[in-house]
């Protein structure tokens, strides 16, 4: 078949000069080395703003002060670094604008929905020049000169009511106009030299034109709407034209020029008017009408029609690298980037709330402020938006930098469900949530920072232990008798211990003080309490709850528990059921905060000991320690003696007062042992440093022996020096 044939000279060998994507992006470096000054001329009804023959980079964009013009990469205006604000408090120009580049590699920019009712015309001059719109409106005509040089143009986010009229003369030229409006004409005429012109979801009801001179020229159109006559011509050396997605009202007319030229269609493209391409001059031309074109106004093809497009005519649309679709999108970004004038780093400042930091020392914060005020830096004019669902929608609060780079934003904090295990109800006892704050600046650069705060309704009760320090949200509203309960005894918890510790079960304190010597005290009770087991909470890990004694529902006092696992009746993963804390009636009055199940999880983790006959205390039978308890290890000062069926003790430099504990002396508490000679004992009272009473008589006699006893390190024990509340006073 005639387009297999394999004397065609490969396309892709031919001598196209186009600069790379790289190369495009690189021309703002190459403008910040030498910068300019640029003059403003302002009159009533028009405005001139003239370079000089350096490398000038004038910005004219709205800023809180108006519409301004800006000297970017070292460029000064009038002769200074600030802005000169063409009209104060308003994004509008009336009259014309001109602005002249001379002869430097200039860059000229609108941008930040500034608008124009007059004419605008740029007249870049020779050098490599950059012109480019970003959210610009022109409410009259723009005219673009790019004249000699390889100049870059790209219209982009913006409207034009008039004609838009783009002319650059010799030098590798990359027109671009991306998601633009265009009331009146599109006229686009390029010099010699290789070029890309490219439309991107462009509309216009009027007449489009686009010529190029001599030059290994590509002509891409994609997702556009034209309502009227689309002429592309293009004249010498090996030229592209491509269609895809396109709707066109009018005809559409298609010059290949000289030389080796391609025409191909793909995708959708619907032609209403008639579509006509006049090729064939070159020896190897091609014409392919693929994709799904729909032509209602009939076609015309001048020889050259095949079915497929060479490799090498769709890699100069398509190429990564030097392809006109990238390079476009190249010279697009230049100028996004050039919004981003000067970066800042995000930050986040929650200093402005009332909070109190988790003792776990995770960076935790609670609080009791729904409305949590969030300031901060960022790059100017950045979009700041605020996710706490963890739904990543960031739909939950919205702000804009200022041109100082300072934002503020109030966010509502929420509450959400605790016991996930019920789907029919949010119990909405809940309020940890990870605040994430992205910043997406006017280039697309996004950054993101967050924090951790758990919002709080009840009170906030904070224990301190030598284990490390966490807070529990009280559940007032809920067992309001309870929580008041649990605060009477604050002054008494202060060196109550972890006394009971069950693997994925429970932590039980509230029963026992352990003082600096080493004694264990019942802590006094008040009056047992109404119990008041709620429904809407559960025995779920995290959760503080009321114990209580041999199974009276109404028998809870001090004494309570941190449930470290699900002991709400659901099965474990091997299906063994677990215990079901809830039908034994067990209040559950508060939630463990933040990341504070850290610290419940180590002490729970500890090595459990069995000192129950140590102590005299049947309820420290698997009360969890730090480190291995060694029974009767600690020598008493002094020595003692005893005589046989006597249960008199009596010592020699002895300190029975300071460092033994009787029975009679701390009911509930602990009390001592005695190693004497191989026999143990008991104290039951004491008379004096040198004399005491045991439980039991002696069975032989013992004389100036050292005795020993045990010593209950409160280093080695889970204690609290505080338990009590905070933030109380918001």
């Amino acid at each position: 078949m005639w387009f297999s044939r394999t004397s065609r000279r490969d396309r892709s060998a031919r001598s196209k000069t186009q600069r790379s994507v790289s190369a495009v992006t690189q021309g703002l470096e190459r403008r910040a080395l030498l910068a300019g000054n640029a003059v403003i001329h302002q009159t009533a009804s028009s405005v001139t703003i003239d370079g000089d023959s350096a490398d000038n980079t004038i910005e004219v964009t709205v800023l809180s002060n108006g519409l301004v013009v800006r000297g970017l990469n070292g460029t000064t205006i009038n002769g200074g670094t600030d802005d000169v604000v063409l009209v104060s408090g308003s994004n509008t120009l009336n009259g014309r604008l001109q602005i002249n580049g001379y002869a430097g590699n200039d860059t000229i920019m609108f941008s930040r929905n500034a608008t124009f009712n007059g004419t605008v015309v740029v007249d870049a001059g020779a050098g490599d020049d950059q012109i480019g719109s970003t959210g610009a409106v022109f409410g009259s005509s723009l005219y673009v000169h790019g004249r000699a040089g390889d100049d870059d143009v790209s219209i982009k986010d913006s409207s034009v009511t008039g004609l838009l009229w783009i002319k650059t003369l010799g030098g590798n030229d990359v027109v671009s106009i991306n998601t633009v409006d265009v009331t009146g004409r599109i006229k686009i005429k390029t010099g010699s030299g290789d070029d890309d012109v490219v439309l991107e979801a462009v509309t216009t009801t009027a007449k489009t034109t686009i010529h190029t001179e001599s030059g290994n020229d590509d002509v891409a159109v994609r997702n556009s709407t034209l309502g009227a006559l689309l002429k592309v011509k293009t004249r010498q050396q090996d030229d592209t034209t491509m269609l895809e997605g396109n709707t066109f009202g009018g005809a559409v007319a298609i010059n290949s020029g000289k030389d080796d030229d391609s025409v191909f269609l793909r995708g959708t493209n619907t032609f209403q008017g008639r579509f006509s391409v006049q090729s064939g001059d070159g020896n190897f031309d091609e014409v392919q009408l693929g994709g799904t074109p729909t032509f209602n106004g009939g076609r015309s093809v001048r020889k050259s029609e095949s079915d497929t497009a060479s490799p090498s005519s769709t890699d100069r649309i398509d190429n990564a690298s030097t392809g006109a679709l990238a390079r476009a999108t190249a010279v697009d970004s230049v100028f996004t980037q050039l919004l981003v004038s000067s970066p800042q780093d995000l930050t986040v400042d929650t200093g402005a709330n009332t909070t109190e930091a988790s003792g776990v020392g995770d960076g935790v914060l609670i609080t009791k402020q729904q409305n949590f005020v969030i300031n901060g830096t960022a790059t100017p004019r950045s979009t700041i938006e605020i996710d706490l669902d963890g739904d990543n929608a960031f739909d939950d609060g919205t702000a804009t930098v200022d041109d100082n780079g300072d934002y503020s934003i109030t966010v509502t904090l929420k509450r959400r469900d605790l016991d996930t295990s019920t789907t029919e109800i949010n119990d909405e006892l809940s309020g940890l949530q990870t605040v994430i704050v992205r910043a997406t600046d006017e280039a697309g650069g996004v950054q993101s920072n967050s924090f951790v705060v758990d919002y709080v309704i009840g009170s906030v009760v904070q224990f301190v232990s030598n284990m490390g320090t966490y807070e529990v949200e009280m559940f007032d509203s809920l067992t309001p008798t309870t929580v008041q309960n649990f605060k009477n005894y604050f002054a008494r918890y202060e060196t109550v211990v972890i006394h009971r510790s069950v693997n994925d079960f429970v932590i039980q304190g509230g029963g026992y003080t352990l003082s600096n010597s080493g004694v264990f005290a019942h802590v006094p009770e008040d009056a047992p309490i109404t119990n008041e087991f709620n429904s809407n909470t559960s025995n779920i890990r995290g959760t503080l709850s009321m114990a209580l004694a041999g199974g009276d529902i109404n028998s809870g006092n001090s004494e309570w528990f941190i449930n470290t696992g699900n002991n709400d009746g659901r099965v474990n993963e091997d299906l063994t059921p677990r215990t079901n804390l809830n039908t034994a009636g067990h209040t559950v009055f508060g939630r463990v905060l933040g990341n504070g199940m850290t610290i419940v999880d180590g002490i729970a983790a500890l090595n459990q000991a069995d000192i129950s006959g140590a102590s005299s205390i049947g309820a420290l039978a698997t009360i969890p320690r730090q480190n291995t308890f060694v029974p009767l290890d600690t020598p008493i000062t002094g020595t003692v003696s005893l005589t046989a069926a006597s249960d008199v003790l009596t010592g020699t430099g002895t300190k029975f007062t300071e460092e033994l504990t009787a029975i009679d002396d701390n009911p509930g508490g602990s009390s001592s042992r005695l190693s004497i000679n191989g026999q143990l004992f008991r104290v039951q009272s004491i008379t004096s440093d040198t004399e005491l009473t045991l439980t039991a008589v002696a069975a032989a006699d013992a004389t100036d022996v050292i005795a020993t006893t045990d010593f209950f390190d409160p280093a080695d024990f889970v204690r609290f020096t505080s338990i009590g509340e905070i933030l109380d006073t918001v």
